[in-house]
């Protein structure tokens, strides 16, 4: 076999182009590395809101809170198309979010329209696919979607003191000032809305104001907003119970010649029917002075 001489030289050479080679092969990698884009996550200092969960695949951006702020809530328009909002104060926070997959970006606010409901939330308006106002008992939601971002306003409402009248001098305070007192606490039976009088202290302080008032002369209205009765159901049920009280004060002394009676159903809420505290304070009998 014929050996081959490679010369001294070229040995040389060779050993050189390997050593220049090598090392930038190394550091085109390691600048490959290097320019990889980190993991999208969360950021410091945004904990998870407790109300309403973030959908998956998509990180906190921003956040921000305070102890007592008001926003407005877009709600469903009236009868005549006409725009209605309703502006809550409470706690705030406040939770922005970046959708980091493409096909949940474009499901974000079907996703949201499901999210809301299972974590307890009225869906009270909806615009899709941008808005959806929702509220549950103590709370109100904002959610709005814009592309791969969405926030949410979650506000805790301010407790509105509500202390419904107990005797006859609270009713006097409230018709001094407002001509009218929202009576509560008159049982009925739930099919004829006859009167459970041992189930209705309120009635004889009722009686004490009108015996201590004679020259005057009153309506009975009822109130009622059922949350799942219809709105004809309510009329008849506040119909029947209007009546019902002002039979029994007649039948107490008081000359129905001053008494009028008039079921007004659902027409006039005192506030929102979706919670059970604001259930009971729209059924109601007021007490409102004609002459």
């Amino acid at each position: 076999m014929r050996a081959y001489f490679i010369p001294p030289a070229l040995v040389l050479v060779i050993a050189m182009i390997g050593a220049i080679l090598v090392p930038s092969q190394c550091s085109a990698q390691e600048s490959a590395e290097a320019d990889a884009p980190e993991p999208k996550t969360d950021i410091e200092g945004c904990a998870d809101l407790r109300d309403l969960p973030k959908l998956p695949t998509s990180i906190t951006v921003s956040c921000d809170k305070g102890a007592s702020m008001g926003v407005t809530m877009p709600l469903k328009p009236d009868a005549r198309g006409n725009a209605r909002e309703k502006t809550v104060r409470g706690a705030y926070e406040f939770r922005e979010y970046q959708i980091l997959q493409g096909d949940q970006q474009e499901q974000a606010f079907d996703n949201l329209m499901q999210l809301l409901p299972i974590s307890g939330f009225n869906i009270k308006f909806s615009s899709s696919p941008s808005t959806i106002t929702g509220c549950k008992d103590g709370a109100w939601v904002l959610v709005n979607v814009s592309g791969d971002f969405y926030n949410v306003k979650v506000v805790h409402l301010n407790e509105d003191p509500w202390n419904p009248i107990v005797d006859a001098p609270g009713i006097l305070r409230e018709m001094e000032a407002r001509h009218r007192a929202a009576i509560y606490g008159i049982t009925f039976t739930p099919d004829s809305q006859a009167i459970v009088e041992q189930r209705s202290p309120i009635l004889a302080e009722v009686l004490k104001f009108l015996q201590a008032n004679p020259g005057l002369t009153f309506r009975v209205e009822s109130h009622n907003m059922s949350s799942d009765g219809t709105s004809e159901n309510d009329q008849e049920i506040t119909r029947k119970r209007a009546n019902a009280v002002a039979t029994w004060l007649e039948a107490h002394g008081i000359t129905r010649g001053h008494l009028q009676s008039l079921a007004l159903g659902r027409s006039k809420p005192l506030t929102d029917n979706d919670t059970p505290s604001e259930i009971r304070r729209n059924e109601r009998i007021e007490l409102a002075i004609l002459q």
